[in-house]
């Protein structure tokens, strides 16, 4: 069994902290944001939110990214701690500014996802080329 680190700096898990911490943040932000599009309640946009951020680490189950339960408990926290940001923010933006933190936070969070996404790939590449060498 692999051991994982309580914090990683990089884009490997750790219990408590990794760089996907600020994407699952990024995510709530935006999706606190996307109310300005859907003139949802609070509670509608807490709803949906918390629900696409649940169904983002259901996914990361089934695609065996194998996550520890801290990490995924606190990805959706993090994410919830984004839409209140968000929401908090858009209390005190007129449309205008709510749609440009809106674009944004959307941009930055598909850049993040971009960034994980690749360095993801490129460990899992570097994991198998390691299990195809021979063993002296």
């Amino acid at each position: 069994m692999r051991r994982i680190p309580w914090i990683s700096t990089t884009w490997e898990e750790g219990r408590v902290f990794d760089r996907w911490m600020i994407v699952h943040f990024l995510s709530g932000v935006a999706g606190g944001f996307s109310n300005v599009l859907f003139g949802l309640s609070t509670r509608g946009v807490y709803a949906l939110g918390m629900s696409l951020l649940l169904l983002w680490e259901v996914g990361e189950h089934f695609q065996r990214v194998g996550e520890s339960w801290e990490n995924r408990v606190l990805d959706l926290v993090v994410g919830g701690a984004g839409i209140w940001v968000a929401l908090w923010c858009a209390d005190r933006m007129s449309a205008g500014q709510e749609m440009l933190a809106f674009a944004a936070s959307t941009a930055a969070t598909v850049a993040g996802s971009a960034l994980g996404g690749l360095a993801f790939r490129a460990r899992t590449r570097e994991s198998a080329a390691a299990d195809r060498e021979p063993t002296p």
